[in-house]
């Protein structure tokens, strides 16, 4: 039975609704095959067209109101000068190990130990150097080791 022969029947309007969703509820699978088909149908790309001519110029809108003009305020007075600040002028350790800390102002500030415990021994260094015609220097001051000197104050030990 199709659509037509259903509507055209003298059935009650409720018996025609229920034969048109059961046609309806069969034929569904095959409807939306069809339209699947046909979305993906797609003809060649057509050729470009001419370019139309250009519209006329719209009207200018009116112009927005411009917002009143404040008043300028009046420049502040300049502030007083600060006072000097204070600066380091000065520090030491002093002989238990402590910094001391000495100001600009005169203050002195013991700001606690800084002084670590002493360290173990360390390992024994290298031979010194010789020094020209047979005199030798010591490297007392962490020079190089490989200079004439051993460092850069030259040492007079007498003659060993």
């Amino acid at each position: 039975m199709d659509a037509k022969k259903i509507l055209l029947s003298g059935a009650s309007t409720d018996a025609k609704l229920t034969a048109l969703a059961l046609l309806l509820n069969k034929e569904w699978p095959t409807l939306e095959k069809k339209v699947l088909e046909v979305k993906k149908l797609q003809g060649p790309q057509g050729e470009r067209g001419l370019q139309g001519e250009p519209g006329p110029k719209g009207d200018r809108g009116a112009d927005g109101r411009d917002g009143k003009d404040g008043i300028d305020g009046k420049d502040g007075k300049d502030g007083e000068s600060g006072a000097d600040g204070i600066s380091i002028v000065g520090t030491k350790i002093d002989f238990d190990g402590s910094l001391i800390v000495t100001f600009s102002d005169g203050r002195t500030v013991n700001v606690g130990e800084v002084v670590g415990e002493k360290g173990e021994r360390g390992p024994q260094g290298a031979a010194g150097v010789s020094g020209a015609n047979g005199e030798a220097f010591a490297n007392l001051d962490g020079g190089a080791p490989d200079s004439v000197y051993g460092g850069i104050t030259p040492i007079d030990c007498g003659g060993i």
